[in-house]
């Protein structure tokens, strides 16, 4: 999809029920151009009907991929199973340990960490897909005693107080608008001293031209996402949910290269369900390069916290 054709797109946004505006992310903009709310709902039934999709085109995991540089030649495979590795060695878990792992897509971190560490690990989503597909994985890999998949909501999590170790959330808090209420929910399930490490998207430019903001709705939409946040945000959003962060660590430079990656399996990979199609329709035309040369008002970033 051209840029004109993008924002003819965002120009025909009509607010519905149950639907948020740009006003509501940027209180800064006069508008009222709509964008659904990521509720677990519509985030479950994305998942449900491209997961499958999605997980062949992420080469097996539902996240973005850490590149060492611009010389890195490494295949999408290869950089998102970087950035699990990245993380697991942030969260610290080890043998004996209980990790839950927040949103866990189709299972591949999951199993991954279950394999490295010896932990066992409780995995939740809201698409039962994603649930079967990673019970499937778990068992066809050999770790299905460490490892157990359920449905389940972030923003209502079903364990008791100090059930876990640690707590894994890789790709899916952008999906969720309140980020100080869901890391209360990860806090709550903590047990003292423990761990939490997660990457979430952030607001790293400040751009409130009007149509800018509108274009990043329609795909933030297509993606079913909430707006990003500054990483500053983060400092406060632990101190809020009674978490203190460790660290914040913009990761952007080491990402961006992933919608270049993302973009060319997405044009090899055949016949893609409407959602893929309209995401596939975002980036038609785009120079990757030519973007991944240039600023990054948006990105990436990392942040861990434990309980006290």
């Amino acid at each position: 999809m051209s840029l004109d054709r993008l924002r003819a797109r965002a120009r025909d946004f009509t607010a519905a029920p149950g639907s948020l505006t740009t006003r509501d992310f940027h209180p800064n903009v006069e508008s009222t151009r709509a964008v659904q709310a990521p509720s677990a709902k519509r985030v479950g039934e994305f998942y449900d009907r491209n997961g499958r999709v999605l997980t062949d085109i992420f080469a097996g995991s539902m996240h973005l991929g850490y590149w060492l540089g611009p010389d890195d030649d490494s295949d999408l495979k290869a950089a998102t199973e970087r950035l699990t590795e990245i993380m697991i060695i942030k969260l610290r878990a080890g043998a004996g340990d209980t990790v839950l792992d927040l949103g866990c897509g189709t299972g591949k971190p999951a199993v991954r960490l279950a394999r490295t560490t010896g932990a066992r690990v409780v995995g939740i989503s809201v698409s039962t897909e994603d649930v079967a597909q990673a019970t499937a994985l778990a068992q066809a890999e050999g770790v299905a005693d460490l490892v157990d998949f359920r449905v389940a909501d972030a923003m209502d999590l079903p364990f008791e107080a100090g059930s876990f170790d640690a707590v894994l959330a890789l790709g899916s808090i952008p999906h969720i608008l309140d980020r100080t209420h869901v890391l209360k929910q990860v806090a709550q399930v903590l047990r003292p001293g423990g761990r939490l490490a997660l990457t979430d998207a952030i607001k790293r430019g400040n751009e409130v031209d009007e149509m800018a903001v509108a274009i990043l709705n329609e795909v933030l939409d297509a993606w079913r996402q909430a707006s990003p946040v500054r990483a500053s945000d983060y400092r406060r959003f632990g101190r809020e949910a009674g978490l203190v962060i460790d660290e914040i660590t913009d990761i952007t430079e080491h990402t961006k290269y992933t919608y270049r990656k993302i973009y060319a399996e997405m044009d090899a990979y055949g016949e893609l369900p409407p959602d893929m199609v309209r995401i596939h329709d975002h980036g038609e035309g785009v120079d990757w390069v030519e973007v991944e040369n240039g600023p990054q008002p948006d990105g990436m970033m990392i942040a861990v916290a434990h309980r006290p």
